[in-house]
């Protein structure tokens, strides 16, 4: 895999803002609480899973994903539920990437998070799927979930259609019962698989090597930096470097700017490349900035702290696809948040 990423700035706070101005970026494995009392379920001799409703989908979207996963899950005797305040002896929660294209179809990437009651993530999987703009923009559903999960889904599902407000199965129900079908069958085979046979799944670990050709204090400043922002977003930052490692390594070239007029300036390169273990070049991206000359020669402070942030914040993308072709998990802080 090779991702070819080029992040071209004029001025380092231009670099930030324009940054900003794209949004929020996506959150794997971050997840909403769950605050409220406890209630007891009815099946103590059950596994139960709370599905979350994703935080990154329209409000209606959102609900209709959830039900329709807990629709699957009942279809083969598991007990869940997404909208009871319940604790579960399971948490399903699904992060989503997606995107409107010119035919106002909604183009969803799901990765789907299981965790167990302490909060610790199991594994994760990951499945793709398209649903009309009608669906994506459907409203919520009215009809309350049902609360008893000892009534098979078929008639649970007939009996909501009779209740007051209750309405008859939607194109958007349809679609997204499609869209969770694979998913579904991966959660309850990991539920329904031995327990002692659980392998919790191995954070990714990131190691930063090699920040070379920096005046000043630059290299030490932009690892320092490059290391701070990637463990605020609760990535691992190991100096050990094996399998479940990625070695980022950030070249930089301080050069003069020859011109007849105007002040004195310095371009500023960096070449940020991702790695593995082996050695072989996983994607890149590059810096360019221009600077006051000499600005650089002694301290970067603030600038190291700002490039920095906006490579991490390009690259964690890429970081997130790598863990998931190897069954890893992103964030090094496995509670769910």
């Amino acid at each position: 895999m090779r991702k070819m990423m080029n992040v071209r700035f004029l001025a380092v706070m231009v670099l930030v803002f324009a940054v900003a101005a794209c949004g929020q970026l996506p959150r794997p494995f971050e997840g909403a609480g769950r605050e409220g009392d406890p209630q007891l379920l009815d099946v103590p001799d059950a596994a139960t899973v709370k599905v979350d409703i994703a935080d990154d989908l329209p409000q209606g979207a959102a609900r209709h994903l959830a039900r329709a996963m807990v629709r699957a899950l009942r279809a083969d005797d598991i007990a869940a539920y997404s909208e009871d305040p319940s604790k579960g002896t399971y948490v399903l929660h699904p992060n989503v990437i997606s995107r409107l294209d010119d035919t106002r179809e909604a183009h969803l990437d799901v990765t789907w998070v299981l965790y167990n009651d302490a909060g610790l993530a199991i594994d994760s999987a990951n499945n793709t799927g398209k649903i009309t703009a009608q669906s994506w923009f459907a409203d919520a559903p009215q009809a309350p979930e049902d609360g008893d999960m000892n009534i098979p889904p078929d008639i649970a599902r007939k009996l909501a259609r009779l209740s007051p407000g209750g309405e008859k199965e939607s194109p958007a129900e349809r679609e997204f019962d499609q869209l969770v079908a694979a998913p579904a069958v991966w959660v309850v085979g990991k539920i329904s698989g031995e327990r002692q046979t659980m392998v919790m799944a191995k954070p990714l670990k990131v190691a930063l090597v090699d920040f070379e050709g920096a005046p000043g204090d630059g290299n030490e400043a932009l690892n320092r930096s490059a290391k701070a922002f990637l463990q605020a977003k609760g990535i691992t930052v190991s100096k050990e470097i094996d399998p479940q490692s990625i070695v980022l390594s950030a070249t930089i070239n301080v050069q003069p700017i020859v011109r007849s007029t105007g002040p004195e300036l310095d371009r500023v390169t960096i070449d940020w490349v991702l790695l593995d273990d082996s050695g072989h070049e996983l994607g890149q991206m590059t810096q360019d900035n221009a600077v006051p000359h000499g600005k650089l020669d002694k301290r970067w402070g603030t600038i190291a702290s700002l490039a920095a942030q906006a490579a991490v914040d390009a690259l964690e993308g890429a970081l997130g696809q790598i863990a998931r072709d190897r069954g890893l998990l992103l964030r090094a802080d496995k509670q769910h948040r």
